[in-house]
């Protein structure tokens, strides 16, 4: 005690101790697997993104949210956010680009349509991905819409739409 890397844990996967990392890649330190949010609920959003609710505006303080968003169905963005303890914890959509790369075993994939890829299935499941098609929130957004990133069997595509899109995932990053 304490325990030291290469004396008592000898694992080749561990690379930090208390780093905060579920998995690294590429830099980017990722929290956990990415993980489906619970959409939040805004108490008097406008069509604009707009509020005077207290509870709103407290939220999106908390949360590092310019705007809330308008949806029967709930914003999921804002609850990834939520989930990762703001957009400053969420994955940026270069930080998905990263991510990309790695799993297709690429370096030169950016957010910009792109196909002819090989979806790497075990470096995915190493990351808690699931199969393709799937989507990443980023921690990015404008006005009442967000980014992210999908990843298909053999492309990947910039999202920038809806915030109650209920199929992204969350990407919350460590430390």
């Amino acid at each position: 005690s304490p325990n030291k890397s290469s004396k008592d844990l000898r694992s080749i996967n561990v690379t930090k101790l208390g780093s905060g990392c579920f998995a690294e890649v590429n830099g980017v330190c990722l929290a956990s697997a990415p993980q489906v949010p619970t959409p939040h609920k805004w108490n008097a959003c406008d069509d604009s993104g707009n509020t005077t609710d207290a509870d709103d505006l407290k939220f999106k303080s908390d949360y590092g949210i310019k705007y809330c968003y308008n949806d029967s169905s709930g914003d999921y963005w804002a609850g990834a956010a939520e989930l990762c303890g703001g957009t400053s914890k969420m994955a940026k959509e270069s930080d998905l680009t990263k991510i990309a790369n790695y799993v297709y075993n690429r370096t030169d994939i950016t957010a910009d349509y792109i196909e002819g890829l090989t979806f790497d299935p075990t470096k995915a499941a190493e990351l808690g991905l699931p199969s393709p098609i799937f989507l990443l929130w980023s921690g990015e957004a404008y006005e009442v819409d967000a980014y992210g990133l999908y990843f298909g069997s053999d492309w990947t595509e910039r999202y920038d739409g809806n915030r109650g899109a209920s199929d992204p995932l969350a990407v919350c990053l460590g430390d």
